[in-house]
């Protein structure tokens, strides 16, 4: 039965198509509600068949004004990402890369990695496509140019320095003995390096590692070997594209169920990565595709001045007004018929292509646990076939609540009754490594006396610094246990620092790297669950429970700001009514009573 749209409105807004059972299966937005609307029932010939398929399961149809077209399509945006209709494009893989963010406008700025670009008066370097690098760039610029990171609000009162102060790795400017000027400059040059003025540094490193070597300072030549290694692999992600200024390239490739998008991220006129996504397509076809991608994806992440396309998205012109909104500046959407910016979405569309046959094979190739097994001795070159695999992974929320998984899979099923967890007991901080090797020590300590439960392999979640720590603990209990990591980015086998092999590269048709996957993956999913139950737990039940006038809310911000009950029993009445909602009387109550 048609819905009544008679009384909807002609002006500008979002309609919500409904089913029998009152499920939104359709969101959309419009320049005038009632005529858009009622072109799903006056012409079903010229429908498509998904269209006509939805319109058949049309059982009432609601709708939202709004003042413009432009609002209309961020409220249409915000919908679709609440509600996840069926016949809407989907977003599935929101993956986030990484950005080099200072904080310039800060007195004092800050330099720190995240996932996030907002629209604010910091300087952001990126997106990279590896995060290795980048975490190896910063921590040499924290070295060289001793730039702080930590979120600690500076006051004219001076501060108790933090450790990265006293290991060299910032200039302490919370102490209030740094000059500002000083402090400023240091900050200008780690920029100038970042926009790619690496030559003078790269020389100034290598004269540095050559004076430290001919005074047989190894130790500190190895670090500065070290150095000018991470900026070769931070420069490997600057490879130039001639001629273009700061563009994003999106290429799309469809099957039957979804579309395969393909983004390049091109930066003064550098192609500094790109990023894959998968989006539930329905019948959409291209035009619509892209517009829903543009849609989803330009709600959080920064805008270009221009945006390269293969085909026009649907609605071109509302999508341009809604993103020189999101920017600030006027953007523009372009589809190129010939020059640099045709070979880019080309080369986009390509790259779209392969990964749609990526997905194909992982889904068409099969193989028996047996297989994977056999595959997966002879690849790694164990003994014996690994019918016994343990698998290792660490989580933890900046060192708090540190847990560590282990999950056991026996002839290539998970073996659930042997899973274990372990309360990280020696390690404060951020140290991954550290808590890899406890965990693996704690293990395996009577391995040598329990060799019936041994496993045939372990495998830990992580590359070579977790490798190599985990290998050192087995080291150190002279247990003899084949062992290889599993490095999310590229799927790599990694093997440990004393053993033949360093890499191992397989199909990612291979039953063997899937079987490595799905291990890897089980004692990831176990380590968050687990952590997230302790933390959960420890924010429910503490010491602050007692203070009358502490809520739940306010409890956990606490807990959030400071990281532990501990941290707060040290801290002064002032830096506790820091955090939001903690007044002069309450801040007072809580110290009266962790400290009474």
């Amino acid at each position: 039965m048609k819905p009544d749209i008679s009384k909807f409105p002609d002006l500008p807004g979002v309609y919500l198509m409904k089913d029998v059972d009152g499920n939104i299966i359709y969101i959309g937005k419009a320049k005038a509600l009632k005529k858009r609307v009622s072109q799903y029932f006056h012409s079903p010939s010229n429908l498509t068949t998904k269209t006509h398929r939805m319109v058949e399961k049309i059982s009432s149809i609601d709708y939202i004004i709004t003042s413009s077209e432009i609002e209309a399509l961020i409220l249409e945006a915000n919908l679709i990402k609440k509600n996840r209709p069926h016949y809407n494009v989907d977003l599935k893989d929101d993956k986030r890369y990484p950005y080099i963010k200072i904080t310039v406008k800060e007195r004092y700025p800050r330099i720190f990695l995240t996932r996030r670009r907002l629209m604010d008066d910091a300087v952001y370097f990126g997106p990279y496509t590896s995060v290795k690098p980048v975490r190896k760039t910063l921590d040499m610029i924290n070295q060289l140019f001793r730039i702080r990171k930590c979120r600690k609000r500076l006051n004219e009162k001076p501060q108790r320095a933090c450790l990265n102060m006293h290991i060299d790795r910032c200039m302490g400017p919370c102490t209030g003995k740094v000059d500002r000027e000083e402090y400023r400059k240091n900050v200008d040059t780690a920029v100038r390096f970042l926009k790619g003025d690496t030559r003078e540094l790269l020389g100034m490193l290598t004269r540095q590692m050559e004076e430290y070597a001919d005074k047989q300072q190894y130790e500190a030549a190895a670090t500065t070997r070290d150095h000018i290694e991470a900026l070769h692999d931070f420069e490997k992600q600057q490879r130039s594209t001639a001629g273009i200024d700061d563009q994003d390239v999106i290429g799309v490739e469809c099957d039957e169920k979804n579309a395969f998008v393909q983004l390049f991220f091109v930066r003064n006129g550098t192609m500094v990565g790109r990023a894959d996504f998968i989006l539930n397509r329905g019948k959409a076809e291209i035009g619509e595709i892209i517009s829903g991608f543009v849609e989803q994806y330009y709600r959080d992440s920064p805008v270009p001045p221009t945006i390269i396309v293969q085909e026009d998205p649907n609605e071109k012109e509302i999508l341009e007004k809604w993103l020189t909104a999101r920017a600030g500046k006027g953007v523009s959407i372009k589809t190129p018929v010939r020059g640099e910016k045709k070979k880019l979405i080309e080369m986009a569309k390509m790259n779209a292509s392969m990964a749609m046959e990526r997905e194909h094979s992982l889904k068409t190739t099969g193989a028996s646990p047996d297989k994977a097994l056999l595959i997966l001795k002879e690849k790694i070159g164990l003994d014996t076939i690994p019918e016994h695999i343990e698998g290792f992974d660490i989580s933890n929320i900046s060192g708090t609540d540190a847990v560590g998984s282990m999950v056991v899979f026996r002839k290539g099923m998970p073996a659930k009754a042997d899973y274990r967890l372990f309360n990280i007991k020696t390690v404060e901080g951020i140290d991954d490594f550290s808590m890899m090797a406890e965990v693996v020590g704690r293990r395996y300590r009577h391995a040598n006396e329990d060799k019936k439960n041994r496993p045939d392999l372990i495998l830990i979640d992580g590359g070579e610094g977790q490798v190599n720590a985990a290998q050192q603990a087995l080291d150190d209990l002279g247990a003899n246990i084949p062992l290889v990591g599993l490095a999310k980015r590229f799927e790599h086998i990694v093997f440990p620092r004393n053993a033949e092999k360093k890499v191992l590269i397989l199909p990612h048709t291979s039953p063997a790297l899937k079987l490595l996957m799905q291990v890897r993956d089980e004692s990831h999913r176990f380590a968050v669950t687990s952590h997230r139950r302790k933390r959960s737990s420890r924010l429910s039940h503490s010491e602050l429970d007692a203070v009358e006038g502490l809520g739940k809310e306010k409890k956990k911000a606490l807990i959030q700001h400071f990281g532990s009950v501990e941290k707060i029993r040290r801290a002064s009445e002032k830096e506790i009514m820091e955090v939001p909602g903690i007044g002069k009387k309450l801040a007072s109550k809580i110290i009266s009573h962790l400290k009474g």
